[in-house]
């Protein structure tokens, strides 16, 4: 199985509040496959601390990059996406 490519980011809204227009970045794959990703969980990250401020995100196919180094692979977009999951599992599991 070949790996996958990132064909294309963009942001969630045509906001010009930055915060509210980098709370998610929508991904899309090469197998046309879309990924709507929650940056939430890196604003502790000195690098994505300051991706609000910067422009837009861009992709070289095998990650998401920022002006100032900030970048995700498919590896960490996957474990976020999965760790997103569990979390709401969780909490489901809770409210239960």
């Amino acid at each position: 199985m070949s790996k996958r490519k990132i064909v294309s980011v963009t942001t969630d809204s045509d906001e010009r509040d930055l915060r509210i227009l980098f709370d998610e970045i929508a991904i899309e794959l090469d197998n046309g496959v879309y990924i709507n990703l929650t940056l939430k969980p890196k604003r502790g990250d000195p690098k994505f601390a300051e991706i609000w401020e910067l422009s837009l995100p861009k992709t070289d196919g095998d990650r998401v990059y920022w002006s100032n180094g900030a970048s995700l692979t498919m590896d960490e977009i996957i474990a976020m996406i999965q760790a997103e999951k569990s979390g709401e599992q969780k909490q489901e599991a809770s409210e239960e």
